[in-house]
């Protein structure tokens, strides 16, 4: 199956350096994940680590797949949502930075596929609008 991707861009008031920051501090990443509610995690950040969040009821872990700091910052799904990716690419422009968030998700059938491609259930674009959102809030002075 071919992958449907979105993605957004938009800016946020903080150096970038802030920015990284708040996506990688474990502690902090249920305040601009929308939907999460925790976060347990053995230690830092890094490619290849590992954390588990919980949505509610559901419980998933998450696998650090891009981490070049202060710019790059991706992971996937392995739980319920096996093969969803979440990527943010930040690029330092003057007192602000320009955030692309970018969502990958390849459906396991073509029925997974037409689901998600017709039905668009998980409203993916405000999703990623509300993740910029929050990361606005967390970082206002």
């Amino acid at each position: 199956m071919r992958p449907v991707s979105h993605t957004l861009i938009e800016s946020v008031s903080a150096p970038v350096v802030e920015v990284f920051a708040l996506l990688t501090d474990p502690g902090r990443i249920a305040k601009w994940l929308p939907g999460c509610d925790a976060v347990e995690s053995g230690g830092l950040l890094k490619k290849g680590a590992r954390f588990k969040a919980r949505f509610g009821q559901r419980e998933t872990e998450f696998e650090i797949v891009d981490f070049a700091p202060p710019a790059t910052l991706g992971w996937v799904e392995r739980g319920q949502r096996k093969g969803a990716r979440l990527f943010l690419r930040l690029d330092a422009t003057g007192a602000t930075t320009a955030v692309t968030v970018r969502e990958v998700w390849t459906p396991q059938s073509l029925g997974a596929w037409a689901r998600g491609r017709f039905f668009e259930r998980r409203k993916v674009q405000r999703r990623l609008h509300d993740i910029l959102q929050n990361l606005r809030a967390l970082l206002a002075p």
